[in-house]
């Protein structure tokens, strides 16, 4: 959908970022953009289709691809709005003094001409909010007959303990994934704990629509009410459940089965080279949703690369109004939606088997012996 209306940089304010887009929330008094936040790409966010049917596809792959996988419910709206290369750039230099330092070496990409609009799940117009950004990542350990011998440490250590090591040499995040999926409160909690000692990019937290550390005894609300609730929330809603089983029936042979069906797939022109149409996408949710045949190699490619976005989603909690004095065991009121949900590159294949690869065997060069090796479990 179009929106169409004159931007003026003066009335954005800088909200947050990833690897590829960076996040800006309304500040101005145009109704018809109080209560938005504006998407827009950073520089080097390649892409190789024209800039109107990109965002054109990934708004249909957001809505009817992953929403019909994981529930339409948690997928936010989008408009598209035109953006002139001068707005653009007032904003990079406006934002510059407000962005994380290790961020601030990408600018925006001066060359897009449409923003993606988003309902703000950060600061809703005038109404207070509390919301936490998690990016959960893997929820299970592989299972996988085609595990190789020498890479049985995948079956008790979670992708995301052993990669750790491949980041910060072990002198990571507490943090275990597999917690957070978990339907054990204090689990759940103990996660939660972890990532505020070592948020890296998987915890933020915002009170209306500004990021804060949430263990600052001066903030409201106090962590240890927000992380009682933030599990009470995610323990009633079953939405980190239903992503679980979701990234393992979707990634059934794990990358080692899967990447000699690629090969093969590739080889025999079952898979062209170009990257997956909205119409591929769709039909192998149909196919993954029916199971009425067995799956094709093309299938499983294509299911393991919905799993891996599923994998990198964040998940926006906003809560409602925190109240005054909280009650243990009583919900507040809440919204849960994700974002991060643009499609995988079929062309990236080679690099998830390399990526996974390279993080079993630096996880194996510091941990050689199985009786210094951690056990995840689920």
């Amino acid at each position: 959908m179009a929106f169409e209306s004159s931007l003026d940089a003066s009335d954005w304010s800088y909200s947050g970022e990833g690897n590829l887009k960076i996040v800006f929330s309304y500040t101005g008094a145009d109704l018809k953009l109080t209560g938005w936040l504006l998407r827009l790409d950073k520089a080097n966010n390649q892409n190789s289709l024209p800039e109107q049917h990109k965002r054109h596809e990934n708004s249909i792959f957001s809505t009817h691809v992953i929403g019909s996988l994981i529930g339409s419910s948690y997928i936010l709206p989008q408009k598209f709005v035109p953006v002139t290369p001068a707005f653009l750039t007032q904003l990079d230099q406006h934002s510059l003094a407000v962005r994380p330092a290790h961020r601030t070496h990408v600018h925006i990409d001066l060359a897009q001409q449409i923003g993606v609009l988003m309902p703000n799940m950060l600061k809703p117009g005038d109404e207070s909010a509390v919301t936490v950004e998690l990016k959960p990542k893997w929820g299970y350990l592989p299972t996988s007959s085609h595990i190789c011998a020498a890479n049985e440490v995948k079956r008790r250590v979670c992708r995301y303990c052993m990669h750790q090591y491949l980041k910060h040499q072990g002198r990571g995040s507490d943090f275990c994934p597999l917690d957070m999926f978990s339907t054990s409160q204090d689990r759940i909690v103990r996660a939660l704990d972890c990532l505020v000692q070592s948020p890296q990019n998987n915890l933020r937290v915002f009170v209306d629509g500004k990021i804060i550390d949430p263990l600052d005894t001066c903030k409201v609300p106090q962590w240890s009410s927000l992380k009682d609730v933030l599990a009470q929330i995610l323990l009633h809603e079953q939405f980190l459940v239903k992503l679980k089983q979701l990234q393992k029936s979707l990634d059934s042979l794990d990358i080692e089965g899967l990447y000699p069906l690629y090969q093969q797939a590739v080889a025999s022109g079952e898979l062209a080279e170009s990257e997956p149409t909205i119409e591929d996408w769709l039909q192998a949710v149909k196919q993954f949703q029916s199971q009425t045949a067995p799956p094709t190699s093309k299938q499983l490619v294509l299911q393991f690369l919905l799993s891996t976005v599923l994998k990198d989603i964040s998940v926006l909690i906003m809560i409602k109004r925190w109240p005054d004095h909280y009650t243990p065991g009583q919900l507040p009121e809440y919204r849960i939606a994700i974002v991060d949900t643009e499609p995988k590159k079929l062309s990236k294949m080679p690099k998830y088997l390399e990526r996974y690869q390279s993080i079993v065997s630096t996880y194996l060069q510091h941990n050689p012996d199985s009786s210094s090796q951690k056990e995840c479990y689920e």
